[in-house]
Order: C-alpha cells, then sequence, then structure tokens
C-alpha cells in the first residue's frame, strides 16, 4: 500500500475541519481491491426485499463485488443464499428471478442440487474412484431478513445485521410501518461510471439539493430538515409539502415528511411523504470506477394508479438522472490537474439542512480500512 494511499487515524472525526478522502482513493485499482476485501466481503449488504423470496423454491440473483450470488428460500421455508457457482467446473447455475423447481440443475453438465444445497445428482459419480458427494454441495454464504429487507455476508465468522446496524429495523419501521407488506414495482439498473464513495458522498448530503433536484426541493423543505448520525447508519429527515414538480400528496397525509436512511456501506432506503410506499437504492461496486445500481421503487398494491405510474417516470426521466449526471461528473473531475486532491466537507455548526457532516461521519468509516 502506498503512503498516499493511508489515511491519519484521526481522518474525519472533527467533521467542523475535514476535507475528503484523497482522489487516488475513488481511482485506484489497489484501494478498490483492499475495500472488496475489508469492507464488502465482511459487511452485512443488502440485496433486496423480503418480497422477492417470499415464498417457497422462489429466488433472485445479484451480482457483489465480481460475485454471483443466488437468495433462494427452500420447500422448508429457509431462506438460504450460496455462490451462483456449480462445484464441478464452475457454470452458473440460475439466471434472474423467479420460482426454482425443487431441484437447481446446472445447464452444463447437469448436477442437481436440492434447494438446500446438498448435491442431488452428479450423473456417472458411481464410476469415479472416490467420489466426495459430501464436499460437492454449493458454497453457502450467510444470509438474514433484517426490518424487511434481505442482507447477505461473505464473512463466516459475522454476527448478525442488528450488531452492524443497531436500531435501525426499528427506526426504518417507525417510518415506513408498511415497510414489510411493500412490492417491487419498478427497478432502473444502471452500470454508474463512479466509484461507490463517490455515490455515497451525494447521499451523504442535501447541500446540493436545492441547485440539483428543483422538484424534490419543492415537496421536502431543506430549512426544516435535520442529518443525524447512528453506528454504522444515518438518517435525513424533512419535512414535506404536495408539490405538482414531484410528491403530490394525499390531503389526509398529516405532518408529511421525508426520512432518507444510508446504511454502511452503501444502500439507502427512503421513506418519501406519505410513508406508503419507499425507494432504494442498491450499490453493488463493480470496479474503482463502476457501480452497478439498482434503484427500486415499492408500493403496497399491485396494480398501480395513474398517478403512481406517473411518479415512477418522475423517478426515471427526472429525479434518477439528476443524481446521475451529478456523480458521473465528479468522477470525470476528480482525476483532473485542475483538481486539488481533496475537498472540503462544508459542516456548520448548526448541522442545518444544508451541512455536510454525513459525508464527514462516512469517510471516517472508511478511513479505518486505511490506517
Amino acid at each position: 500500500m502506498r503512503q498516499m494511499e493511508k489515511v491519519p487515524e484521526n481522518f474525519c472525526t472533527d467533521p467542523e475541519n475535514a476535507w475528503t478522502l484523497p482522489k487516488v482513493f475513488y481511482t485506484s485499482g489497489s484501494v478498490f481491491e483492499r475495500e472488496k476485501e475489508e469492507i464488502f466481503s465482511k459487511s452485512w449488504i443488502c440485496v433486496g426485499h423480503y418480497s422477492e423470496a417470499a415464498s417457497a423454491n422462489q429466488y433472485f440473483t445479484r451480482k457483489v463485488i465480481g460475485e454471483n450470488i443466488i437468495v433462494i428460500r427452500g420447500k422448508d421455508n429457509v431462506l438460504r443464499a450460496f455462490y451462483n457457482v456449480c462445484p464441478h467446473r464452475g457454470h452458473e447455475l440460475l439466471t434472474g428471478a423467479g420460482k426454482s423447481k425443487n431441484v437447481i440443475t446446472c445447464p452444463y453438465h447437469a448436477w442437481t442440487f436440492k434447494l438446500d444445497g446438498s448435491l442431488a445428482l452428479a450423473r456417472n459419480c458411481e464410476n469415479v474412484a472416490n467420489f466426495d458427494k459430501e464436499n460437492s454441495n454449493l458454497a453457502a454464504l450467510k444470509v438474514e431478513e433484517h426490518g424487511g429487507f434481505i442482507f447477505i455476508n461473505m464473512d463466516p465468522e459475522a454476527t448478525c445485521v442488528a450488531d452492524q446496524l443497531p436500531g435501525f429495523a426499528e427506526k426504518l419501521g417507525e417510518a415506513c410501518k408498511v415497510v414489510k407488506d411493500l412490492k417491487l414495482a419498478a427497478r432502473f439498473i444502471t452500470e454508474t461510471p463512479a466509484n461507490w464513495k463517490v455515490i455515497v458522498d451525494n447521499y451523504m448530503e442535501c447541500y446540493h439539493c436545492g441547485p440539483a433536484h428543483p422538484g424534490f426541493s419543492d415537496s421536502v423543505q431543506v430549512d426544516k430538515y435535520w442529518h443525524t448520525l447512528h453506528e454504522n447508519w444515518t438518517l435525513q429527515f424533512g419535512y414535506a409539502r404536495s408539490s405538482e414538480k414531484s410528491f403530490k400528496l394525499d390531503p389526509s397525509v398529516v405532518d408529511p415528511s421525508f426520512n432518507g436512511f444510508w446504511t454502511w456501506p452503501s444502500t439507502m432506503f427512503n421513506v418519501p411523504p406519505g410513508a406508503d410506499f419507499m425507494t432504494v437504492i442498491y450499490e453493488f461496486p463493480v470496479d474503482e470506477e463502476t457501480t452497478l445500481q439498482h434503484y427500486d421503487i415499492y408500493f403496497l398494491n399491485e396494480e398501480l394508479t395513474q398517478e403512481q405510474k406517473d411518479l415512477i417516470e418522475w423517478y426515471r426521466h427526472v429525479f434518477r438522472p439528476e443524481d446521475l449526471n451529478l456523480v458521473e461528473s465528479v468522477q470525470r473531475g476528480l482525476k483532473s490537474r485542475g483538481y486539488r486532491g481533496q475537498g472540503r466537507i462544508m459542516t456548520d455548526k448548526q448541522r442545518s439542512g444544508i451541512s455536510e457532516h454525513g459525508i464527514a461521519y462516512f469517510q471516517s468509516l472508511v478511513a479505518k480500512h486505511f490506517q
């Protein structure tokens, strides 16, 4: 590790006198490799909503730091996660999402596995000397349902999600009381040409909301907005009002507000005004300058109203591109000779709605892995 890829022990611990990580942390392949091993392979990563694997045989796949992963609910109603790779020759087993048969069959040589990961059949194995059936099961990783969502962990020594995010599920449940009943209504997938930390930095402040999100700012009142820091998660809370430019609220909604949760390392859960639907941003880093993003929208009802369809199109064509353009531009600019290497974190003493102290908190957590 080069000296420039280390940071001092107290990095960003004083948010009022803080600068971002040096630009090499956003552009270096060696930094990213270290993050893969020390952050993403040892943290609980949110990969989907409970509804995506709610019934027996239901499964979905995800790609996280180069690993292809299956999350599946067995016939016994137990949720499990496996690396999406056949132990015979490494062929991928399942694609996309859906309902599995009672066994998973490899398309290459037709090895079949029960939904608990155990080998059911390897053709001709009875004629192969010293064939080790017990050591030919699918490779499992940890999986847990928490707060209405599904998390995976590649570290066999990991404890539980609650240890990583104490108090998060309870607070999310208060903000969105119907969180476990939601269903996926829309998903936008982008291979965003930006480092995962650039995207988190962008989420962790509303300093940019006024200039960059006029529709959002017309509903969520940045002058009545607070960002509170918790253990490995933060909450941005703001009061809201109905807007023709973004969130059109039913008059029956009392004290409308916005709740935006960031959880370590890179998932964002948004409870918009009305609190009966959610959006979630899943970040799955690909390399030092690419992040696979799932932007999911969840509603209670499966048959969408016209207003809900219109809101999805606002997210798709207005709000989402606003953020994508920002982070892609930052990633390009970080490599410019004109960028001085670090950016000032604009924290004010009042911790106002436009204060950037959330970035300092996030960067202090990242820095611990480079000290």
